[in-house]
Formats: structure tokens, sequence, C-alpha cells
């Protein structure tokens, strides 16, 4: 990915997030999804998309800031099969180019609590302290876990390194733990996928942030409805 050596935080994302599309690259096999490739490229996004068989849509999207008053962005989603038992994965940061100002990592259950991935997260956010943990507004505390990582201001030194070794460890986790606990259940997932994606676009910071990289309100509705939250 290109990199801006004036602002090392973006250039140390940037390798994190290369970093991200090996590993999915020797889960998952690529895809074109062509409700993105046939219309919606823009300057300055990156989307990736894989797939394998217990994973309907592995999505990694990276926004690269125009200039210094710009954000950096990366969004990824992890949505697992029907009837798979395995959490959504989703992985935001936003950052400016001394900070990054949110960040957000969830498994996000699909029945209960008690699914081992989300008895790892627990264990591996345990006794972490972060200078500006983010309330979640109510659309959202009905699709995360308690266990999720919401936070803000976070800064290059130990809670930055902290940070993306935490993220790091649960994406690995995710990733390496597939086989022996992405179970076919055959239970009904759909609706609840469906109420993840429904609730994800009641955010609206998530429209402001896509408006503001200057694609109009149709280009906008589209990518949100057919790329990043479709419902089924």
């Amino acid at each position: 990915m290109e990199q801006d050596m004036n602002f090392p935080l973006w250039n140390q994302l940037n390798d994190y997030a290369d970093s991200l599309t090996k590993r999915f690259d020797n889960s998952f096999y690529r895809y074109d999804n062509s409700k993105y490739t046939e219309n919606m490229k823009f300057e300055g996004w990156s989307d990736t998309f894989w797939q394998n068989d217990k994973v309907a849509k592995c999505h990694l999207k990276t926004i690269q800031p125009k200039d210094a008053k710009s954000l950096w962005l990366m969004h990824i989603n992890i949505f697992p099969k029907e009837g798979v038992e395995l959490p959504i994965m989703g992985f935001d940061i936003v950052a400016g180019p001394k900070k990054i100002t949110g960040s957000f990592m969830d498994f996000s259950p699909l029945h209960g609590y008690d699914h081992p991935y989300n008895e790892y997260m627990k264990m591996a956010i345990q006794g972490l302290k972060w200078n500006k943990p983010r309330e979640l507004p109510e659309w959202a505390t009905e699709i995360f876990s308690d266990s999720m990582i919401a936070i803000g201001n976070i800064r290059e030194g130990h809670e930055l390194d902290q940070f993306i070794s935490v993220t790091s460890q649960l994406v690995t986790y995710y990733l390496s733990k597939m086989e022996e606990h992405a179970t076919v259940s055959g239970r009904d997932t759909l609706p609840i996928m469906n109420k993840y994606c429904s609730n994800q676009k009641l955010n609206p910071h998530l429209h402001r942030s896509i408006l503001a990289m200057g694609i109009s309100e149709e280009d906008k509705e589209a990518y949100v409805n057919d790329v990043l939250f479709e419902e089924k």
C-alpha cells in the first residue's frame, strides 16, 4: 500500500493492513465481488474479498488519506456461511496523522456468548487498560458482545503497541481455530446476520465518513447496502 513517510502512524497502519491481507490470503481464496468491481471504484479506496467453505465473505477495505487533514480508514468484516456456528468478526480503525480516533473490534455472537471464540476474546482482553474507552449506542449494544474493544485517542507508544498486539492475536485465533470451532449446525443464522447488517446501517458515523470521501449520496447508499452490509 502507498506510504506517506511524513506520518509514521499511517505507515504503521498500512503495514498492519498489509500483514492482515497476507493472513487472509493464507486462510481464504479471493473472489471478485461484482457489486463492487462494476461501479464502486473510488480514488484511494482498496477493497479485497475472500471466502472459503466456512466463510461467505471476508472483506478488507482501506481508504488512503488525501492530505494531512484527512483520515485513514480500515474496515474488516468476516461473515460465516448460513448455518455455520462462527461469530461475525468486525474490525474498524479510523486514524488521523497523529492518533487513532476510533477503533472497534468484536466477535459478534450468532447464538449467545458461550462460543469458544467469545470465551477466548474475553480472556484475551482481560486486564487491558485503555486511555479512552468508547461508550456504545443502543444500535451497537444489540449486536456486539460484552467483550468488544471500543476505544479512541490511541497515540504512538505503549497503547498503540498493546492495541496492535491484542487485535492481531484475535485475528490469528479467529483464522487458526476455524476448522476446530466453526461447526455446521444447520441452524437458521440468516436473521441474526441480517440484524447485524441492518443495525450497522443505523450508525450515522458510517454514512458521514463515506460521504466525506467525496462520493455521491446514491453511490454511498449502493456501497453500504450492496457491499458493506448487504442483507439477504
